[in-house]
C-alpha cells in the first residue's frame, strides 16, 4: 500500500511525539506520518525507561531556552490514565557537596536570572525543608529551580500524540524505516517493514530516532556524531520511613522535587514509597549505534553501582542500613553527543531530510520547536549556531574521535567547567603551520574548532616588569585559564606592535560570470567594489537576523574571498552553497592558506623591514588588499584589524608560513614586537567595540539592535533578509547592544552575567573583559531602548555582588579611528 503524506517522522519517542505536536498543533500541518519500530506510546527507545527528569537548568542559554520551553509544554498535557501523572512540577533542586559547586550555583542562579528562568539559591538547612529525606549535613547548599520536574515518558508521547491525531496525524506502530527514496536530491519517499504501509510519499523526513539514528542516516551521507552509553536506574524496595504514602493514590507517587547530586553524578525522586537512584558514577559503556538492537535497555550491572551505593548512603541516611537491593534495576541508553548539544538541521545533499536528535527529555520540545520552525518558516526563533547539523569539523565525525569524546563528556557529565576552559581531550589533533614557532615561544594553547591556537606566550612573561601595575590580579575561579601575560599582550601590542596567528580565519571563494550578483544578494553591503577592496557585511536569515558578519575581497572582477571563523566554516560554507546558483563555483580553499596579523602602532616600520611593497597611506589605504612580497614569499596583504590598530592580515600559502613568520620576527627586533594570543585579541577587540559573532550578535538580533545598520544598504536592488529589515527599522527600536563599563576590579566579568536596573533584570552580558588601556572592565549587553543611553547607571552582578556600571558610549578606544588609519 502507498500513502501519501507531507512529512514522515521517523520515531515516536518523546522528541518524535513533540515533533508531530509541533507540525500539527503550532503550523496546522495535518498530512503528517509518524513511524516506529515499537510500540506506541511506550516504545523501545530511551524516552519510556527515562526516570522523566526535566532539568530547567543549565550554563548553556539554548539549552535552558530549550527545557524551560519543554517543561512549559509538559505542563498542558493531561494523564494518558489514572494511575500516573503525565507530569509534575514540583521543581528541582541541584545539590552541592563541595563549596567549589555552591560558588557554580551562585554563577548559574545568576545566569538564570539574566535569562528570565526561575531559581533561588538554598544553604543546607532550606534543602533539608524541601527534602527530608536528604542528610543536610552532607551539603554545602543548593539550588532551586522552579521549572524542573519529573514527567512519565510514555505518559508525554501518549498525550501528545493523541492531539496530534485529532488534528490528522496518522500513527503506525511496529513500523521500521526500510529506505529513503531521493530523486535529484529531494526526498520522495519513504519505505518501511510494514507490509500494509510499504511505501510512503513526502516531501520531508524528520529522523527523530536518536540513538539509532546514525545508522540509520549514514547510508544518505548524514553524519550524526552521537554514541549511545548505558545508565543505571534503580529503584528500592517500600521504604519503612515512607508507608505513609498511599501506593494506590496517584498525587502521592511524587511529593519531593527532583534531586540532583552533581558532585556524585547521581539523582533521585520518588515513587510512592520507594526512592529512585540514577547513576553516572561508574566507567563509560559506550554502545555504537549499529549495536543498539531492537531496545534501548539493558541488564543491570551490579558491580557498576556498588560506588553509587556508597555515594547514596552518604547523602540519605534511609539507606544507611540498607543493601542494595532492588525492586527494579536496569541500564537505559541514553545519547551523548560530541559536544554535549542537539543535532538539528537540513541535510544539504538530500533536500527533505532532516535531524532532531542527540535530546534528552529535558530539552525534547524545545528540540521540536526550534526543527519545525526550521522546517516550516525557515528561520528559528532561537538561534542555532550550537546544534546545527553542520557545525562539526570533519574530524569530529570520525569514529575514533566519536569514541573518544563520548566517553569523556560521560565521565565529565556533571563536571565544573569554566566558560573559558578548552577541550580537555583530545588534543594536537590540528595544528597550525606555525605550531612549531609557538611551542618555542613556550605557548599556552587552546583548541579552537580543535585548532591548537597560543591563548598567551609564557615566554611574555617579561613583559610584566613593564606593565604588571596595569593589570588587575584575578585568584580562585577567576583566574583559571587566564594569565596576566595576556594583559601585557594587550598593552605591548597598543604601545609597539603584537604579532598574531590567525589560522582561525577560514576562506570559502566565489568564483563565475554570477559571482558578483550572487554575492551581492547575499550580503546587506554592496560588494560591486573594485577589485582590491575589502568589504565588512553582514548575512541575514529571512527575517533579518544575522546569520553571521564576515570580511570579503574582491580578488579579480569574477572572483571573492570570504573571510569566516574556522569554527563555523562547515555552516557557513553549508549557507552558501544552499544559496549559490549554477554557474557560481563554491571551494573552501582554507588549507591552502593561513594566517597572520600584525597590529600596532609600529607595525608599518615592521611590515616595511619585510617587504619591498609600498605602505603608505595613498599607496595601500584602508580597507584594501593587495598580494605582496614578504620574506621570500607572496602574500595577500589586507589593510584589516581587529584588534582597533594600525596593521594589516596577511594570508599565506600554508608552505610558506614559518617564512613570513620569520621574516616578521626579524623585522621586528628593535621595534618591540612580540607575539600575542587569543588571549589578548579578545580584550583589544572589546576596546574598539568590535563584535563577537556568536555571542555579540546571531541570528536573534537585528543590524540595528546589534549597532550594524551601517552595513544595510536598502537602496541595493534587493539581499535576502532586506524585506524584513526594513520592517524592522521602520517600527524601531526596542532594545540595542550597549557598552557598560565596570571600574571596581573585583567584578571579573566573562559573559552572561545579568545586568540591573532599580533591582529589576533588564538584559544580561554578551561578551566582557577587562579593558588594560582603560582601566575598567568592558561588557555588552542588549538593553532596552529605555536603559540604553551613555550614563544609565546599571549593576551587574558578578558571584552574587552587584557591582556599580555605567552604559558608555562605543568606541571606547580611539573613537576617531586614527590609531587605524595612521
Amino acid at each position: 500500500m502507498t500513502r501519501a503524506a507531507r512529512v514522515v517522522i521517523v520515531g515516536g519517542g518523546i522528541v518524535g511525539a513533540a515533533t508531530a505536536h509541533q507540525l500539527t498543533h503550532v503550523h496546522r500541518w495535518s498530512d503528517v506520518v509518524l513511524i516506529d519500530q515499537g510500540p506506541l506510546p511506550y516504545n523501545v527507545g530511551s524516552t519510556s525507561h527515562a526516570p522523566g527528569g526535566v532539568v530547567a537548568v543549565s550554563h548553556n542559554k539554548l539549552l535552558a531556552q530549550m527545557a524551560s520551553y519543554t517543561s512549559d509544554l509538559f505542563s498542558t498535557l493531561t494523564d494518558y490514565d489514572d494511575a500516573h501523572r503525565a507530569f509534575q512540577r514540583f521543581g528541582g533542586v541541584e545539590l552541592a557537596r563541595t563549596p567549589e559547586r555552591f560558588e557554580d550555583f551562585v554563577r548559574l542562579d545568576a545566569e538564570m536570572a539574566g535569562w528570565g528562568i526561575p531559581t533561588r539559591l538554598l544553604d543546607p538547612d532550606e534543602v533539608g525543608a524541601l527534602l527530608p529525606f536528604v542528610d543536610p549535613a552532607a551539603l554545602a547548599g543548593g539550588l532551586f529551580a522552579e521549572k524542573s520536574g519529573l514527567v512519565r515518558g510514555y505518559h508525554a508521547v501518549g498525550d501528545l500524540l493523541r492531539r496530534a491525531q485529532e488534528r490528522g496525524l496518522e500513527c503506525l506502530e511496529k513500523t521500521g524505516l526500510d529506505g529513503i527514496e531521493v530523486q535529484e536530491g529531494q526526498v520522495k519517499a519513504v519505505t518501511t517493514t510494514n507490509p500494509a504501509y510499504r511505501r510512503i510519499e513526502c516531501d520531508m523526513v524528520v529522523i527523530a530516532a536518536n540513538i539509532w539514528s546514525p545508522e540509520l542516516t549514514r547510508h544518505f551521507g548524514l553524519e550524526i556524531p552521537l554514541m549511545a552509553f548505558e545508565h543505571q536506574y534503580a529503584i528500592t524496595p517500600a521504604l519503612a520511613e515512607w508507608e505513609d504514602y498511599d501506593p494506590t493514590d496517584v498525587d502521592q507517587e511524587v511529593t519531593f522535587p527532583l534531586v540532583r547530586d552533581l558532585d556524585a553524578a547521581m539523582y533521585y525522586r520518588k515513587h510512592w514509597q520507594a526512592l529512585g537512584i540514577g547513576s553516572y558514577a561508574h566507567a563509560p559503556r559506550a554502545v555504537a549505534s549499529a549495536e543498539v538492537g531492537p531496545t534501548a535497555l539493558r541488564d543491570f550491572t551490579p558491580d557498576d553501582f556498588a560506588a553509587a551505593w556508597e555515594l547514596a548512603q552518604e547523602l540519605v541516611p534511609l539507606l544507611r542500613t540498607r543493601q542494595p537491593v532492588f525492586e527494579t534495576a536496569y541500564n537505559g541508553m541514553f545519547a551523548f553527543s560530541v559536544d554535549g548539544m542537539p543535532i538539528i538541521g537540513e541535510s544539504l545533499d538530500v533536500t527533505g531530510l532532516w535531524s532532531a536528535n542527540a535530546s534528552w527529555i529535558t530539552h525534547a520540545g524545545g528540540v521540536a520547536k526550534a526543527v519545525t520552525e526550521w522546517m516550516v518558516e525557515g528561520t528559528t526563533e532561537w538561534d542555532m549556531r550550537s546544534c546545527h547539523l553542520y557545525r562539526f569539523q570533519p574530524h569530529t565525525t570520525t569514529r575514533r574521535y566519536v569514541q573518544v569524546v563520548t566517553a569523556k563528556n560521560y565521565r565529565e557529565l556533571y563536571e565544573l567547567h569554566h566558560p573559558r576552559e578548552s577541550i580537555s581531550e583530545p588534543r594536537n589533533v590540528r595544528t597550525s603551520a606555525l605550531h612549531q614557532r609557538h611551542v618555542d615561544a613556550e605557548a599556552e594553547f587552546t583548541a579552537f574548532a580543535g585548532l591548537e591556537l597560543p591563548n598567551w606566550y609564557e615566554s611574555n612573561g617579561d613583559l610584566l616588569n613593564r606593565y604588571g601595575e596595569r593589570i588587575p590580579r584575578r585568584a580562585d575561579w577567576a583566574a583559571m585559564h587566564w594569565s596576566p601575560i595576556q594583559g601585557a599582550e594587550h598593552l605591548t601590542t597598543r604601545d609597539h606592535a603584537g604579532l598574531f596567528d590567525l589560522s582561525g580565519l577560514s576562506i570559502i571563494e566565489l568564483a563565475g560570470a554570477g559571482a558578483c550578483e550572487f554575492l551581492d544578494f547575499l550580503c546587506t553591503n554592496r560588494v560591486d567594489v573594485p577589485v582590491g577592496r575589502v568589504v565588512y557585511t553582514c548575512w541575514l536569515t529571512a527575517d533579518g537576523g544575522i546569520k553571521r558578519d564576515l570580511t570579503l575581497a574582491r580578488m579579480a572582477a569574477d572572483r571573492y574571498w570570504l573571510f569566516v571563523g574556522e569554527g563555523t566554516l562547515p555552516m557557513d560554507l553549508d549557507w552558501v552553497l544552499r544559496h549559490a546558483p549554477t554557474g557560481v563555483s563554491v571551494r573552501d580553499i582554507s588549507a591552502a592558506y593561513s594566517a597572520v596579523g600584525i597590529f600596532g602602532p609600529a607595525a608599518r616600520s615592521i611590515l616595511t623591514g619585510a617587504s619591498p611593497a609600498d605602505l603608505a597611506n595613498d599607496a595601500f589605504g584602508y580597507y584594501t588588499g593587495k598580494w605582496i612580497d614578504v620574506g621570500f614569499s607572496s602574500v595577500f596583504a589586507m589593510r584589516i584589524s581587529y584588534v582597533g590598530e594600525l596593521g594589516w592580515e596577511l594570508h599565506i600559502p600554508s608552505e610558506s608560513s614559518l617564512d613570513v613568520w620569520d621574516a616578521l620576527t626579524d623585522a621586528g627586533h628593535g621595534h618591540g614586537l612580540r607575539p600575542a594570543g587569543l588571549g589578548a585579541m579578545d580584550s583589544l577587540r572589546l576596546e574598539k567595540g568590535y563584535r563577537l559573532w556568536g555571542a555579540d550578535i546571531h541570528t536573534e538580533y537585528d543590524v540595528y539592535e546589534a549597532g550594524l545598520g551601517w552595513t544595510a544598504k536598502l537602496d541595493k536592488d534587493d539581499f535576502l533578509g532586506k524585506a524584513a529589515t526594513e520592517r524592522r527599522k521602520q517600527t524601531g527600536l526596542t532594545r540595542r547592544l550597549c557598552c557598560m563599563t565596570v571600574e571596581h576590579h573585583a567584578a571579573t566579568l566573562l559573559g552572561n552575567e545579568p545586568v540591573y536596573v532599580d533591582d529589576k533584570v533588564i538584559g544580561h552580558v554578551t561578551t566582557a573583559n577587562y579593558g588594560y588601556s582603560l582601566d575598567r572592565y568592558v561588557a555588552f549587553a542588549y538593553l532596552p531602548i529605555e536603559h540604553s543611553s551613555p550614563g544609565t547607571a546599571v549593576e551587574i552582578e558578578y558571584t552574587g555582588v552587584r557591582y556599580a556600571g555605567t552604559v558608555v558610549e562605543e568606541p571606547l578606544f580611539d573613537p576617531k579611528m586614527e590609531r587605524m588609519r595612521a
